[in-house]
């Protein structure tokens, strides 16, 4: 069996279903079983968007021969009669009901699965803190109603780095720096992520480019008054050289650092734990899914971008001369290059 798993910062999964009508429903479900085209869905809550979309498509079934052919976009995506509606309760009582209407808008990655099309799922809505929302998907070509339950979380607020103008960062060897917020309701994980923006230009065309540097997941409690994540400054030198190219008569400046922080529901925690390895493990770990009638994920997160944030001058020399970046084309923070100078 085949099936593509969403690519994220964060990976998600929901432990409580619905009581009620959903009992009845069949929540065991063998994947391997021929030609029961098992469908799977995606759907992320979040609260830093104004739109939110669910992921529809369906488990299949090929052969060691197939592997070199790519399955048809039939054989992916479930045909007929679609219809998908979200509820958000509270207080016991239904407060607004989303529906969700097709769309192709978002480009799909190339490789092994079709990517002509990708069909979501789409609807207007912004996310409620602290709210019980409710996915139901029925499916007109299986006859059946799939169906997820999942909590919004509360506001995340950072407390470090805050968005000030004349806040300078320092990173580099020798130097960490350390992230602070406060925990949020119902979150089990939480996942820095350092954005580094810097120009580069070539034979006289500057472009601005950026990378992208993922800190681990962490679980921590939410008994402190707040968390914290501290980041590397010798790391950050490391994946500068790992992930650049040496310069070769190109010219590099480094402009600004973002910081995002992004918190995941109990569900994503339980995701995450599910699908790291375990040392010593014999057997693979069976993935946690919270969709009724199939499989996948249905969960929240809550997001804080802190943009543009102007990098100390010790830093940015740092990376122009440091032992680790001194080859890939930095300036320094007068916007010189002296290649005889070593820190």
């Amino acid at each position: 069996m085949y099936s593509k798993k969403k690519k994220t910062w964060f990976r998600l999964i929901l432990a409580v279903l619905a009581s009620g009508f959903m009992a009845s429903c069949e929540t065991a479900i063998d994947i391997n079983t021929g030609n029961q085209d098992v469908p799977i869905v995606y759907c992320v809550l979040n609260s830093a968007d104004s739109f939110q979309y669910v992921r529809i498509q369906k488990t299949y079934l090929i052969d060691q021969a197939a592997l070199e052919n790519p399955p048809q976009q039939d054989s992916m995506l479930f045909t007929g009669e679609i219809v998908v509606t979200m509820e958000r309760w509270s207080g016991g009582k239904v407060m607004e009901t989303i529906r969700f209407a097709p769309t192709n808008e978002v480009p799909k990655d190339s490789g092994f699965f079709p990517y002509q099309k990708n069909i979501l799922y789409k609807a207007k809505a912004k996310i409620v803190p602290k709210q019980i929302y409710r996915l139901y998907i029925y499916l007109g070509s299986k006859e059946k109603v799939l169906f997820a339950e999942a909590a919004s979380l509360g506001s995340l607020i950072v407390i470090d780095p805050l968005p000030l103008t004349q806040r300078k960062i320092s990173l580099y060897e020798g130097t960490n720096y350390s992230c602070q917020w406060e925990p949020v309701s119902n979150a089990g994980v939480y996942q820095v992520v350092i954005r580094f923006n810097y120009s580069e230009t070539v034979g006289g065309e500057t472009k601005l480019k950026h990378l992208d540097w993922p800190q681990i997941f962490a679980s921590p409690g939410t008994a402190e008054a707040y968390l914290s994540k501290d980041i590397s400054g010798a790391r950050f030198m490391h994946i500068l050289e790992e992930n650049l190219a040496p310069g070769g008569g190109v010219v590099r400046k480094a402009t600004s650092i973002d910081f995002q922080i992004v918190s995941g529901s109990m569900e994503m925690k339980y995701y995450i734990e599910s699908t790291t390895p375990s040392e010593g493990a014999l057997m693979e770990k069976p993935v946690y899914s919270n969709i009724t009638n199939g499989i996948g994920l249905f969960c929240s997160v809550s997001r804080i971008d802190i943009n543009d944030l102007i990098l100390s001058p010790v830093t940015i020399d740092s990376i122009a001369y440091g032992k680790y970046t001194r080859t890939l084309g930095f300036l320094d923070h007068t916007n010189d290059r002296d290649s005889t100078n070593n820190l």
